[in-house]
């Protein structure tokens, strides 16, 4: 899938609520826009990875060259992150078992990285089509939902536990790879705006201490009607130049507003104060380390002027 200026307007706009949501819990304000904006945003991103994965360069690359350019573009700049913030917390693992209690159970916000980077091996390895892997991942992603809510924890005890978001996501990434391959019919346009904006208004309307089930149904109504609208966002091809540019570096985003943003709160920085200097900062910083490939590549900073390369781009090019 060649990159979309709408996709990346979009990719921008959900690392806006991701930034939003973060700044929100750092400060302990509740607000709806929170509660909504976290039933989707994270769903909807990893949809888009999936909605922009060329699944052909995938499976017709080596695995040298896959985790050549994975390590590079992500993995690399995941493991310079993990260090800094396990330094900044003081919370190092200990025994044997601390590199893939890493692994497996990410802590902070570094889940993303190794779930998306997952997905994409998963797809790579098992070289089955795009339906098929719906519809082994649905009932997968469907009895974790149920069996364990939606809420963040570990699948069963003991250093081979997984984070449950391994096995709560597949729906979304392969439901977004489905929509990349077959697209979907203008006809169903309204269908699909409805059911998202049914499940929306839904989720809006219920609490944390419902029903895990009504809130997945809640929550597969909105995040799926989203997605797939996607094909129908890619042939609109939308500019706004500020969001286009953090969609388009939004791993660097992803990564480091946590950092940026306690530093902020640290020095009394307030919400509104912390968001506003959070994303000018970050686009700055990001701008800065793209003119200097060797921080670049530790950073994540997305180059400046990026040319098609052979393989997939399904990076977390969001939160």
């Amino acid at each position: 899938m060649d990159k979309n200026p709408s996709v990346d307007l979009l990719k921008g706009v959900l690392i806006l609520l991701v930034m939003i949501g973060h700044a929100m819990e750092i400060t302990q304000h509740q607000h709806p826009v929170l509660w909504i904006g976290a039933g989707f945003r994270m769903p909807l991103m990893i949809g888009i990875s999936g909605y922009l994965l060329n699944i052909t360069a995938l499976r017709g690359a080596s695995m040298r060259q896959l985790f050549g350019r994975y390590g590079r573009r992500m993995l690399i700049p995941w493991g310079v992150a993990m260090l800094v913030y396990l330094c900044a917390s003081g919370t190092w693992p200990t025994g044997w078992t601390g590199a893939i209690d890493l692994l497996l159970r990410p802590p902070f916000h570094l889940w993303y990285v190794p779930v998306l980077f997952f997905l994409v091996m998963l797809t790579r390895l098992t070289a089955l089509p795009s339906i098929v892997l719906l519809a082994v991942g649905t009932p997968v992603s469907l009895a974790i939902m149920a069996s364990f809510g939606l809420d963040h924890g570990a699948i069963g005890s003991g250093p081979l536990a997984i984070d449950s978001r391994f096995l709560r996501y597949p729906i979304y990434f392969f439901f977004g790879m489905l929509m990349a391959e077959r697209g979907m019919s203008r006809r169903y346009l309204a269908v699909a705006l409805l059911v998202a904006g049914l499940g929306m208004v839904w989720w809006a309307g219920l609490a944390r201490g419902v029903s895990p089930l009504t809130l997945m149904a809640a929550r597969l109504l909105m995040c799926l009607g989203l997605i797939a609208l996607l094909p129908a966002l890619s042939s609109l091809r939308l500019r706004i130049a500020p969001l286009n540019a953090i969609g388009r570096d939004s791993l660097f985003f992803y990564l480091w507003h946590p950092l940026l943003m306690a530093l902020l709160l640290a020095g009394g920085a307030e919400a509104e104060l912390m968001l506003a200097l959070s994303v000018p900062g970050l686009f700055l910083a990001g701008r800065v380390g793209a003119r200097m490939p060797a921080l670049a590549h530790l950073l994540g900073s997305a180059p400046i002027r990026r040319t098609a390369g052979p393989l997939p781009d399904a990076l977390p090019q969001a939160a």
